[in-house]
């Protein structure tokens, strides 16, 4: 058995992430986060809107990750999201706005549709803005 797993992100845009890594924590739709190590057995699953987590070189790094699937091996995990960004690629400024955004326009539904989609959009600001480390509200 080897020490590392492949974790591989892919959007339908680009690969997001590529590297062998030792362990890895993702998100799922339905069951909490996942826990990853070398050998696990084989595994399908939908992904929730999260950070994987993921440790290299004994460090943890994270990413996001909105909805998707996710496919475990032995040997590899491969992410397919939606979409997901690495931490460098959040303006954390833009994401801050959306939150406020999102919190207002929950406010202002008028429909369980305006605020299923206004509690997605505060979700998704919530996820980059922990990823970029940002405390909420400020």
């Amino acid at each position: 058995m080897t020490d590392s797993i492949l974790l591989e992100v892919l959007t339908p845009e680009r690969r997001v992430f590529s590297a062998h890594v030792s362990e890895v924590q993702f998100p799922t739709a339905e069951l909490g986060y996942y826990g990853v190590l070398p050998g696990h057995t084989p595994l399908v699953t939908a992904l929730g809107t999260g950070l994987v987590y993921y440790t290299e070189n004994d460090q943890k790094h994270w990413l996001t990750v909105f909805g998707g699937f996710a496919e475990v091996g032995p040997d590899h995990v491969t992410v397919l999201a939606r979409i997901s960004e690495t931490v460098d690629m959040i303006d954390a400024d833009r994401a801050e706005a959306a939150r406020v955004r999102a919190l207002k326009m929950i406010k202002d539904a008028d429909t369980e549709d305006e605020l299923d989609v206004a509690q997605a959009k505060l979700a998704a600001s919530l996820v980059r803005l922990q990823a970029a480390g940002k405390p909420i509200g400020h």
